[in-house]
């Protein structure tokens, strides 16, 4: 794929395009070639020992886009606070996937369930904590951080839907796959 496609993409009904790197250029470019949103995303996992975890790509590409366009992120949630740490670093919605295939296969729906239970409960408690009402005051003065601008070393993390609950949108998902 590259940029060109994007318009063809942008034609057919509910279509996702896929990006080979997670890198803030590429996210502004994309803005540009008129993308509704991007997901920051491994696509399963890390194929090169130095590649950033999209935790760590997130910040650089929701700065790239600024605030044109939905940032989600995929890949790396695992508990409830990497969801409001993603949030605090600017993601509209986050998506998670091994969590509930552990949970299925562990104990089917119902394992599922309580995965599901789990990430809000894991979520819920800290996002107290930060003494923020509601989603929308969720942001990076959660974070406690080394130094500016650098990845939390501690965190506090949204279940939901993802824009709005609408599956119209067409985003591009940037993956770090070689």
């Amino acid at each position: 794929m590259n940029w060109n496609d994007l318009e063809w993409l942008r034609s057919a009904p509910s279509t996702c395009g896929h990006q080979r790197r997670a890198h803030p250029e590429d996210a502004a470019r994309a803005v540009d070639a008129g993308a509704d949103g991007v997901i920051v995303s491994t696509h399963g996992g890390r194929n090169l020992d130095g590649l950033p975890a999209t935790i760590d790509a997130l910040p650089r590409v929701v700065e790239a886009v600024r605030g044109r366009i939905p940032v989600m992120l995929d890949s790396g949630i695992r508990r409830g606070t990497d969801v409001l740490m993603a949030l605090a670093l600017g993601a509209l919605c986050v998506f998670v996937g091994r969590p509930y295939i552990y949970g299925l296969a562990a104990g089917g729906a119902q394992g599922v369930e309580r995965v599901m239970n789990i990430l809000r409960d894991e979520f819920a408690a800290p996002w107290r904590l930060t003494g923020r009402r509601s989603l929308a005051e969720i942001d990076s003065s959660v974070l406690w951080l080394k130094q500016a601008g650098e990845t939390p070393i501690r965190f506090f993390v949204r279940c939901g839907g993802c824009m709005n609950g609408t599956a119209h949108h067409k985003v591009l998902i940037f993956s770090m796959m070689s």
